[in-house]
């Protein structure tokens, strides 16, 4: 598979810095978005940051928010800039994969700034996490505006405190007494799925993976995992965290996607905790990709990045 000889990188620099008045770059890699959302969603951000777009960014050709060479220059441009300090999303979708082949790992790299979305977004998450650069699983544009305080709160904190220590109590699918640690990362499964065989096909020995869905039958997510364990992307994996499987009824046979996921991991050689409050959810909580993580029985540990060294 492309991309398996390579170990997955274990050093996660800080990110360039966010605070109040930074400037924020926002970017629609994949599809086309409600209007009034995002406009609601900007007016929020604005409160607190200086935040720009490109005119063309409401551009529509079909299911895409624009064609690829608009969007692939949009984000380039965001990279590029020095006045930018992160890079938010403005929605998911599909279309992102298609910007792989012109988003280089050394441009990421030398820009080090975060990236904020999730779904498609994925494929951006998988991008940074090779070019060892921190990015945040998170709302987008589209959904700030009618985020609850709570979640818009974790938001600007998550953002601007990257190195900051957080922890969660979660359901424990696999009982056991070890204890593991490894660079947190992941995303949307189906996404996750489609980056098998490319430049991006996710490294996740030594990693602690999140994963979650929406719209995917089980037998659909059974499909995607079942690729994933052949292709041998499990192997070494430090621990598994599933989040939120929404829209995921199960079909006539009555198999739920709780007992896929059961199936595939119940006696993992890893800890794998379930109920993470993330995906395609109201209350979906941000999540630090590229910070060293920790899973001591059914509590999920973001560690202080001055706790750790991982150069």
């Amino acid at each position: 598979m492309a991309g398996a000889a390579r170990p997955a990188r274990m050093s996660f620099p800080l990110p360039r810095p966010v605070e109040a008045g930074s400037r924020l770059a926002i970017v629609a890699p994949a599809g086309p978005f409600n209007e009034e959302a995002f406009c609601a969603g900007l007016g929020w951000l604005r409160e607190r940051y200086e935040v720009t777009h490109r005119p063309d960014i409401f551009a529509k050709s079909g299911y895409l928010a624009g064609d690829d060479s608009r969007r692939l220059a949009e984000l380039l441009e965001a990279l590029a800039d020095p006045a930018v300090d992160a890079i938010v999303c403005a929605r998911g979708g599909f279309g992102t994969t298609r910007l792989i082949p012109g988003i280089g790992e050394g441009i990421v790299h030398g820009a080090n700034k975060m990236v904020v979305g999730f779904s498609d977004i994925t494929a951006l998450h998988a991008i940074w996490a090779e070019a060892g650069v921190r990015s945040v699983h998170a709302p987008m544009v589209a959904a700030l505006g009618r985020a609850s305080e709570e979640i818009r709160h974790q938001w600007i904190d998550a953002l601007e405190h990257p190195g900051k220590a957080r922890a969660w109590d979660l359901s424990v699918l696999n009982p056991t007494d070890r204890e593991t640690a490894g660079v947190l990362t992941g995303g949307n499964l189906a996404v996750l799925g489609a980056l098998l065989g490319t430049p991006c096909q996710p490294r996740l020995s030594g990693r602690i993976l999140f994963i979650e869905d929406v719209g995917e039958r089980p037998y659909r997510v059974d499909r995607v995992l079942t690729s994933m364990k052949q292709a041998g992307l499990f192997d070494g994996l430090a621990g598994l965290i599933v989040g939120a499987f929404t829209e995921a009824e199960p079909g006539a046979d009555g198999v739920t996607t709780e007992e896929v996921i059961a199936g595939h991991f119940t006696g993992a050689p890893f800890p794998v905790l379930t109920g993470f409050p993330a995906g395609h959810i109201d209350e979906n909580v941000p999540i630090p990709f590229g910070a060293k993580a920790r899973i001591t029985g059914g509590r999920l540990e973001i560690l202080p990045a001055g706790a750790v060294d991982l150069t």
